[in-house]
């Protein structure tokens, strides 16, 4: 600043001295006289000459001419050259030179920065006297360059800034140093950073970048965006954020037509070049899968051992499309297309200190009783039965409300923190195979076996490690059907050994539903106050239709059942506190309760929780019969199996000595001549005439709806150890209602926990049941559902295709589609945008519980009255009085039989 102000004094001084009396006649002169000519009269005649500001001198360029030369443009912060302050040093800076003096006019001489060639423009004379007055009051930088930019220079100086936008959009074109906006693969489109672009756009185009922040106010997003569009039209190779817009429209189900008009507006690339840009998606999608799936398989052949610790199970299932032409014809029909979803999903909870060498024991010589709930489990049923009773209790009943805090949120179990993690999962394939063939459930076996199990190399390959395979009830006995048809190959692998089966939680939870309302919701029921059906007509359900549409609506018959649970719980409060109204206080109240601790909070509404459980839920309490009665049978059976005699291959009765082919023959000589106590009943016994059947109704509906919240709120939380006490409660209600499928397949679960899995493996396959989207504690959701949103999404995007779809652009787009998934959630991160709810937020059922309990109430659903029942359920029977302990015990044997040589 200080040479600046020098250099002003010089030429002040210069102007001053030497042409004062040419300013003074500028000053003076009056419009008329400025045109005028100054005779001078001379004895040779000459011209006039012009005057001149300055002693005329000799410039570069062989000319007269008085100087005024700028600072570098790193000096100076003048608006016109405030854009040059990156420019190199040897750069020369902006100057002009007054060429000529007239009257009226100036004719200045300049030369821009970069350029050396010399341009020439006329100045009026307002103008430089604006430009002196400027320079003799020893202005700031800013000034005179907003005083020079006024003048005609405008023009040259908005040329010169757009020679030099233009060689800042040059520069990030250029191929040299390619940009980020040139690269579109996968890797980047999937992790594209505006932050990197906005680097990048600073230092090779540094003028373009401050007009275009100061064009959006400093967003960066903005001058991101803007410089990616604007460059989008000058190259039509920088397009990586267009094709990360294409495949964003494209995830979020938008047409082609709307695509292409999109890009003819440079928003995003065509859609033929989005449907290139997923070819190399694909690439991506294929690194997944080999970190997920074929690194651990990798590992296993070479060295037995897998070190990176990752494990993951196979999930599976059927996507069923079928489209229907407008016009059929000969040539035109309905297509029917069955394709078959693989999914990779990575375990988060292992054990590797437990033994992964031998089964836990011999399927056969497992106890019968095994698999019916013993005291201490049913001991944990009570207690998760009483902690869901206690939070419907401070939802609904206004003195318990207080209650609130003191209940815990979840139930405990050793997993808590692996379960709250995001799950990573990976789409394998979509083979062009369906499940309801024999022959191509065996090849997508194959396909498995081949790419995902690790095995031996050679002529006969063995499997040297097993995984899980996942899927409902239907895939799995497709699946075990085809192992069962390849039982005569010479290794594990050739009978497609290499595969566990595992029935998922969102159909047994379906079918738990339909079996609730097979047993308790008839349409003919209107009539009886207090039944299912009731009180869906008294509040106005007209979306539940019973167990026909339970499958087709599972989240309405859901609700309604869930609703009805809260119903007749605060009904049995209300009776047990002696209330009646919802909001009226209770004589039975905590004194000092402010004061003390949450522990004896918690124990006094927990009291009454059990309270509720004993005296309306549990009558009559048949599972510890159930149990006893087993026991005892499996004891009978181990004394007949003692007397079966190896070498003369008969039973030898070891009080007389008679032999007998079969257990039933020496077991009907054992009860007839020597009086054995063998059980034979048809169900638990129950004096028809002391019960109240419309109590054992509710009480046996309660059981059930708890039982079912309770695996829902399993599947919630990834518990484990529920999900397995669970499915012991639900294959004694699938017998009793018939689901015969449901009974085997929950057998074989319990099966592959306690004898047919190493404790490794099993303790893994009931610990990884879940999935979890979200994060945090309680969001999982069974792995069938993360198949079937997946399903669904694949199916949206084929649809979405229109009658152009086939099986290839299907698996394409299915492929895909989880890359667009994770190129969206990381232009939401770039964006620092909110994630969207992916949870519906509660609706209140305050006034539909209220409703249905002053009706039950009124309908004295929870007096006692001996002989009292339903006209459409007659002589109720509790569900679990229904079984009949001989009837399962012969056929856990028969199945324990099957499993000793079918699972490989």
């Amino acid at each position: 600043m200080d040479s600046l102000r020098r250099e002003k004094s010089e030429v002040l001084g210069i102007l001053r001295e030497k042409h004062s009396k040419t300013l003074q006649l500028i000053k003076v002169r009056t419009p008329k006289s400025q045109d005028k000519r100054i005779i001078v009269h001379s004895p040779t005649p000459r011209k006039s000459k012009r005057t001149l500001f300055s002693t005329p001198q000799k410039n570069d360029f062989g000319e007269s001419h008085a100087k005024i030369s700028l600072q570098k443009a790193d000096q100076m912060e003048i608006p016109f050259v405030e854009t040059l302050k990156s420019a190199p040093e040897n750069q020369k800076a902006m100057s002009f030179t007054i060429k000529s003096f007239r009257p009226s006019k100036l004719k200045v001489l300049y030369r821009t920065t970069k350029s050396e060639k010399v341009k020439s423009r006329i100045i009026p004379l307002g103008h430089c006297q604006k430009i002196v007055k400027t320079l003799t009051n020893n202005s700031s930088c800013d000034r005179i360059g907003r005083t020079i930019y006024k003048t005609p220079l405008k023009a040259a100086v908005n040329k010169a800034v757009f020679s030099e936008v233009e060689k800042d959009c040059a520069a990030i074109c250029s191929k040299k140093l390619p940009s980020v906006l040139r690269d579109f693969s996968s890797e980047n489109v999937s992790t594209f950073s505006l932050d990197k672009l906005n680097i990048e756009i600073q230092k090779k185009a540094p003028l373009l970048h401050g007009v275009l922040q100061h064009s959006v106010k400093g967003s960066i997003l903005g001058t991101v965006v803007t410089a990616a569009v604007a460059l989008k039209f000058r190259n039509n190779q920088l397009s990586a954020l267009h094709h990360i817009v294409a495949q964003i429209l494209d995830k979020g189900g938008a047409t082609d037509e709307a695509i292409d008009t999109l890009a003819k507006l440079g928003v995003c690339v065509s859609s033929s070049a989005m449907s290139k840009q997923k070819q190399r998606l694909l690439q991506r999608q294929k690194e997944k899968i080999g970190t997920l799936m074929l690194k651990e398989k990798e590992e296993l052949e070479e060295s037995g051992k897998n070190d990176s610790q990752i494990s993951c199970d196979i999930i599976g299932d059927n996507i069923d499309i079928t489209r229907s032409p407008s016009q059929m014809s000969v040539d035109r029909k309905r297509q029917s297309w069955h394709w078959f979803l693989l999914v990779g999903l990575q375990k988060r909870v292992l054990n590797p200190l437990l033994n992964d060498t031998a089964p836990n024991a011999d399927i056969k010589s497992v106890d019968n009783c095994t698999f019916i709930p013993n005291f201490d489990e049913c001991r944990k049923l009570d207690e998760h039965f009483i902690y869901h009773i206690t939070n419907v209790l401070v939802k609904y009943v206004g003195c318990l409300k207080k209650y609130k805090d003191c209940v815990p949120k979840f139930i405990q179990n050793p997993h808590l923190k692996e379960l709250a993690e995001n799950s990573n999962f990976v789409l394998l394939d979509m083979l062009d195979k369906s499940e309801n063939k024999s022959e191509d459930m065996i090849t997508i076996l194959e396909h498995i076996h081949a790419n995902y199990i690790a095995h031996t190399d050679g002529e006969n390959p063995a499997v040297i490690k097993k995984k899980v395979f996942g899927g409902d009830v239907l895939t799995n006995e497709r699946a075990y059907s085809a192992q069962l048809a390849m039982l005569n190959g010479d290794t594990d692998y050739d009978r497609l050994g290499g595969l566990i089966h595992r029935p998922e939680g969102l159909h047994r939870m379906m079918n738990l539903l339909l079996l609730i309302y097979q047993i308790f919701y008839k349409k003919t029921a209107s009539g009886d106050r207090g039944s299912l059906c009731q009180l869906r007509n008294f509040i106005g359900r007209i979306d539940v239709h019973g167990s026909e549409e339970v499958v087709q609506k599972y989240r309405a018959h859901y609700s309604f059942i869930d609703d009805c649970l809260d119903a007749y719980i605060v009904t049995a409060c209300l009776h047990l506190l002696d209330l009646s109204d919802i909001d009226e206080i209770s004589s039975r109240k905590q004194t000092l309760f402010d004061i003390l601790p949450k522990e004896e909070q918690y124990n006094f509404i927990s009291q009454i929780s059990k309270e509720i459980l004993e005296k309306y839920i549990k009558i009559p309490n048949d599972l510890p019969t159930l149990l006893t009665e087993a026991a005892a049978m499996d004891t009978q059976k181990r004394q007949i199996e003692a007397m079966f005699d190896n070498r003369q291959q008969r039973y030898v009765c070891e009080v007389c000595d008679r032999q007998y082919k079969t257990a039933n023959g020496i077991q009907r000589h054992l009860r007839d001549q020597h009086q054995w106590d063998i059980t034979e009943n048809t169900g638990v016994n129950i004096p028809q005439e002391d019960y109240d059947h419309i109590a054992v109704y509710s009480a046996s509906f309660m059981k059930c709806a708890l039982h079912l919240r309770d695996t829902n709120d399993a599947y919630q939380m990834g518990d484990g150890n529920r999900i397995l006490l669970n499915s012991k409660l639900q294959m004694l209600l699938s017998r009793v209602g018939n689901h015969s499928k449901y009974q085997l397949w929950l057998f074989r679960f319990m099966a592959y926990c306690y004898a047919l899995l190493t404790p490794k493996m099993a303790y893994e396959y009931r610990w990884n049941c879940t999935a979890n989207l979200q994060g945090n504690t309680g969001h999982n959701i069974p792995n069938d559902n993360l198949v079937e949103l997946l399903v669904q999404a694949v199916k949206k995007k084929i649809h979405a295709q229109g009658s152009n779809a086939t099986y290839k652009s299907a698996r394409n787009a299915a492929l895909s589609l989880q890359i667009q998934e994770e190129i969206l959630i990381n232009m939401q991160k770039e964006m620092e945008k909110k994630k969207t709810g992916h949870k519906r937020p509660p609706p209140s059922k305050l006034n539909d519980i209220v409703a249905m309990v002053n009706e039950l109430m009124s309908a004295n659903i929870f007096e006692r009255t001996p002989g009292r029942e339903f006209s459409n359920f007659p002589g109720f029977k509790d569900v679990y009085s229904r079984v009949k302990v001989t009837e399962l015990h012969k056929w856990l044997s028969e199945n324990k039989e099957r499993l000793s040589y079918e699972c490989v």
